[in-house]
């Protein structure tokens, strides 16, 4: 087969699988059926296979900016709860003075 042909067979996959991906978390968050994990349309593209570019192209984004939201993703959620947590007392601790 054709090097070309193979190639595109492969990007057209990784689209289909992108495709369900993103239709069964619908599914999934619409009909409460099973908690589905926290992580952004990004993560999920990755997780699929599909590239950093490919995703930028995708959702109208830079390639930079899909590498930012990927790396905010990876961060521990303990560690961004924590964080919610402290702005939010600090917050209240502002309307208390």
């Amino acid at each position: 087969m054709n090097e070309n042909i193979l190639n595109e067979l492969k990007k057209n996959n990784r689209m289909l699988y992108a495709l369900l991906a993103i239709t069964v978390d619908q599914h999934i968050r619409g009909t409460d059926i099973a908690k589905p994990r926290p992580r952004s349309i990004d993560r999920m593209l990755t997780d699929v296979g599909l590239s950093g570019v490919e995703i930028a192209k995708l959702l109208g984004k830079t390639p930079q900016a899909v590498s930012s939201a990927l790396a905010n993703d990876s961060k521990p959620l303990a560690k961004k709860s924590k964080a919610t947590a402290k702005s939010s007392t600090e917050s209240q601790e502002e309307g208390l003075k």
